[in-house]
């Protein structure tokens, strides 16, 4: 009698992987948005919705919009997501590829206040890089050129009057501005923040800047080599309003270096710690 084969335990692991993970068509992917749409599917990849090497913006806030639960950043062969400036919703966590890039369009980025991805007003955020992380690129030296009006606002990440954004394991680069920047509007503030295992490498203006905070946490994280506009501060807590409150913000095990300005700066005349409460950082 013919003895029955046995599959090896390697053969074995992977025929179920296979089996539990199919691979998805691009006849597959409507599909899925519908369904991601639909509520019926929490987790979506960008790739989905396309890709195009020249300007994703539009297919990458079409998968933003969706609001899916969590959002996966692919790492594509072809090349780093190209983008305009990014939008971002509530109660969304955005999974970038290790390795993977999200770069800011070139010739774009004309208006002062272009960040490549904003937080307006949201909560609930968290962006957040896997294995050795993923890039945020900008191109700095651009937007020092003529065809560039002069400002110091294009940022990596634009945070205002966010409640609970965790940003984790990403590295922020050559922005035109802060590499992140939290700041304040409409008397709201940047509540509940955490900053972890980042690196802002050559921004223009900050690594950082922290114009309101409460409950902050920046941890593990790398401000280096800013240079291009004053005060180029690895950070720089600089309320721009006597009622903008830095209250409880806490730094651990965190690294300035080469920056042209100051490691850690504190530009605070426009406090107003009697009316409005003490300030509180520590270091």
């Amino acid at each position: 009698m013919q003895k029955k084969k046995t599959l090896p335990l390697f053969g074995l692991a992977f025929a179920i992987l296979l089996t539990a993970s199919p691979a998805f068509s691009q006849n597959d992917q409507p599909a899925m948005i519908e369904e991601v749409l639909s509520g019926a599917r929490r987790e979506a990849r960008a790739s989905w919705w396309g890709f195009d090497a020249q300007d994703s913006t539009a297919i990458l806030q079409a998968a933003i919009n969706s609001k899916v639960q969590r959002l996966i950043i692919d790492k594509m062969a072809a090349g780093p997501w190209i983008a305009q400036p990014l939008t971002l919703v509530s109660n969304q966590e955005i999974v970038f590829e290790e390795g993977a890039e999200l770069q800011a369009l070139r010739g774009a980025y004309k208006n002062r206040n272009d960040s490549l991805l904003n937080l307006p007003y949201i909560e609930n955020v968290t962006l957040i890089g896997l294995g050795t992380g993923a890039t945020l690129r900008m191109f700095k030296a651009d937007y020092h050129t003529d065809a560039y009006e002069k400002a110091e606002w294009r940022h990596g990440i634009t945070m205002r009057g966010t409640r609970k954004i965790r940003i984790e394991n990403l590295s922020i680069i050559d922005s035109g501005g802060d590499g992140i920047y939290l700041g304040a509007s409409k008397g709201r503030y940047c509540t509940d923040t955490i900053i972890r295992k980042v690196i802002c490498d050559g921004n223009n203006r900050q690594g950082i800047s922290v114009i309101a905070a409460i409950n902050l946490l920046i941890e593990d994280t790398i401000m280096r080599n800013t240079w291009g506009t004053a005060p180029e501060a690895g950070i720089d807590f600089e309320p721009n309003a006597d009622h903008e409150p830095l209250i409880n913000c806490v730094m651990r095990n965190c690294v300035t270096e080469n920056n042209a300005g100051d490691g850690y700066e504190f530009y605070l005349p426009n406090m107003d710690t009697q009316k409005y409460g003490a300030t509180t950082i520590t270091l």
